[in-house]
């Protein structure tokens, strides 16, 4: 069994040369690394030519943005894999400890018909969790992040600690061949750059795979660099009524209504659609608020 790690990219060298030379260090060797380098303008593509020559390199013109430039590479990936080998989803602000594919293929091997997340824990200290699987409530929109804020060991858990999630993200799922090639690619028309990674969770998920993060597969995280609340301060007021139509948000409305549509299920769509609304407007405005009061100090 093979493993195909695709990462997309954009101006971001210095963490995408980290992130690369810790997968160099892997202990599990039967795996091949797939750039998708988004039209970067900072010499990434040409910088990891010399420094990963092992690494394939595949360009985009800056129009891909994450959904894009993960289906060019799951695409390239596809055309070369068996049935029975995976893909891993990853971003380069990560930092993959050397024993990671390991764990994470003993975890596949124990749930073969399942996509598995990581356990994420934070760069800075390696212990505390940032993400250990998210469940959802989709009546009230309501995502629990199991573990946010705890310490955990991953060397105290030598096999598999699975545990069932409701959605994975992009940051270090491995996804079985036969589950992409039965739900087909990421929905880039309509789900860009947020999301997207989430709605194909679900839709394998109606596909009847299981949705697991390992509790035994630490992956460290660049937590400051994943600028999931970008731009929603930005600009005073103006910037955050922006940011609730802007693609490069997470409170894009537009994206939040296209995810609630595919992704949630009927019964609850119209209550979920109003709630998540809410918490967004709601969330966006004390994070305005809490930055505004503090350059006031």
């Amino acid at each position: 069994m093979s493993v195909f790690v695709v990462i997309p990219v954009h101006n971001r060298l210095e963490l995408t040369r980290a992130c690369l030379a810790s997968l160099r260090e892997q202990s599990f060797r039967d795996f091949t690394v797939v750039v998708v380098d988004d039209g970067s303008t900072d010499g990434t593509s040409n910088a990891l030519a010399n420094e990963f020559p092992a690494v394939t390199i595949l360009s985009g013109d800056g129009s891909l943005w994450w959904a894009g430039a993960m289906n060019v590479g799951v695409g390239w990936a596809l055309a070369r894999a068996e049935w029975d080998d995976v893909v891993l989803s990853l971003n380069d602000d990560t930092i993959p400890p050397p024993d990671y594919l390991e764990r994470l293929l003993r975890a596949h091997a124990a749930s073969p018909h399942a996509l598995v997340g990581s356990l994420q824990l934070s760069a800075a200290d390696r212990a505390t969790v940032i993400d250990g699987g998210v469940t959802v409530n989709w009546a009230t929109a309501k995502y629990r992040t199991a573990g946010c804020g705890v310490t955990a060991d991953g060397d105290a858990c030598p096999g598999p600690n699975l545990r069932r999630v409701d959605v994975l993200g992009g940051r270090g799922t491995l996804i079985p061949v036969e589950a992409l090639r039965r739900t087909g690619p990421y929905w880039e028309q309509g789900l860009r750059h947020y999301a997207a990674d989430y709605e194909l969770s679900r839709r394998a998920q109606r596909a009847g795979f299981d949705l697991v993060v390992d509790w035994g597969s630490p992956l460290y995280v660049r937590e400051a660099e994943t600028g999931t609340h970008a731009g929603v301060a930005g600009g005073g007021v103006t910037g955050l009524l922006r940011s609730f139509w802007d693609i490069r948000s997470a409170n894009d409305f537009r994206v939040r209504w296209r995810f609630a549509a595919a992704a949630c299920p009927r019964w609850a769509l119209p209550s979920y659609v109003v709630c998540d609304y809410a918490r967004v407007v709601v969330g966006s405005v004390r994070r305005y608020q809490a930055r505004y009061d503090t350059r006031l100090l």
